[in-house]
């Protein structure tokens, strides 16, 4: 009978943290450290999470320190490396200019003399053994890459109930078309699907997670800040986000990336902790998102609904996102047709005032 999991063992570094005391060496040392998998001369793509314009402070984006320290290893072994990813909504330059300034890497580019990506151009490719997207349009800034190392963050997604290292590489689609697949995979599985296959396109040659201060409750851009004080390292993003899943106390199979990594064959066969085990970090009390609640209970899934709240200030971000055209503006205020709503929750993620809450519609 054919195995669920992959025979070989995967390894996973945890180390506790804070941003001002980043010690990536000791962290990688027991993976084979930076140069087992960064040649000199090497480009390297810092894939960050830059899901918007965001202040790090509040845990929507990678904490600029880790890019950072990442950054400085790189250079330290005679590498070159670079800061790119896709934020939700448009792919143009105007955006990523704003959402590199809020998120604190103009700063960081600047007094390390690295660049930032601004090349928006895709490539459409195809994906062999796909299981669900047989080809997509994928940014330049990603395929150009000679090594990638992806910096994901702890943090909950309403939609996909947490977002973490297997989910990372979305952003090697660009802008709008994101919100283009959660209308064709509107059913949680398939969308993992598409995650997956996206993830098999050019898989991160090394993850290095933020979870110093994660995200919990309604994320990826609306939930809290809470403390964990971790960070994570590993090529492997099912084995790093099983781990993650460990130190939470989050069964695995509700993470909906994860149930359908299992069903595809590629969950390690063992994880091995060369540092700390996620039982020496284990951490209490961690809130799921809102949406997760008929997912844990095991009741019938009836999913919440977006709402538009008094916050609205009629920017018209949550209707340029919106995979269906179920939102328009009317009298100031964004409102929702909920016979088109397909509660991909695009709209929450993205609107920068939190001004769409998550609630059931009767």
């Amino acid at each position: 009978m054919k195995s669920d999991i992959k025979s070989k063992p995967s390894l996973v570094s945890i180390q506790q943290s804070t941003y001002d005391d980043i010690d990536i060496r000791t962290l990688l040392e027991p993976l084979g450290g930076i140069r087992h998998y960064i040649q000199k001369g090497e480009r390297v793509l810092l894939k960050t999470n830059l899901l918007m314009p965001s202040d790090p402070k509040k845990a929507v984006v990678t904490h600029p320190k880790m890019i950072q320290a990442l950054a400085e290893t790189i250079i330290q072994i005679g590498a070159v490396p670079y800061i790119g990813d896709s934020p939700s909504g448009q792919f143009t330059k105007r955006r990523l200019e704003k959402a590199y300034k809020k998120s604190g890497l103009i700063t960081v580019a600047k007094d390390l003399g690295i660049e930032l990506n601004y090349d928006t151009n895709v490539t459409k490719i195809d994906i062999p053994h796909a299981k669900k997207l047989k080809k997509t349009p994928i940014c330049n800034f990603i395929l150009d890459a000679e090594k990638i190392i992806a910096i994901p963050k702890i943090k909950t997604h309403s939609y996909m109930i947490m977002t973490l290292a297997t989910k990372i590489m979305y952003g090697a689609v660009p802008g709008l078309t994101k919100a283009k697949y959660h209308s064709l995979y509107f059913r949680r599985a398939a969308f993992a699907d598409m995650l997956l296959d996206v993830l098999s396109i050019k898989k991160p040659d090394l993850i290095v997670m933020d979870g110093v201060t994660g995200m919990q409750g309604d994320g990826p851009s609306g939930g809290t800040p809470v403390d964990l004080g971790l960070i994570l390292a590993s090529q492997d993003a099912v084995a790093m986000d099983l781990a993650v899943c460990n130190i939470l106390g989050i069964e695995p199979v509700h993470i909906p990336t994860l149930r359908q990594a299992k069903i595809r064959h590629i969950w390690p066969s063992e994880i091995h902790y060369p540092l700390l085990t996620p039982q020496d970090v284990r951490y209490t009390g961690f809130r799921l998102p809102s949406s997760a609640s008929s997912l844990l209970s095991g009741a019938k899934d009836h999913r919440q609904q977006p709402v538009p709240t008094k916050k609205c200030t009629a920017c018209g971000q949550c209707v340029e996102i919106c995979p269906k055209q179920a939102i328009q503006i009317r009298e100031h205020c964004a409102s929702v047709d909920y016979s088109k709503c397909i509660a991909c929750y695009c709209c929450h993620e993205i609107c920068p005032y939190e001004a769409i809450q998550l609630d059931y519609i009767k």
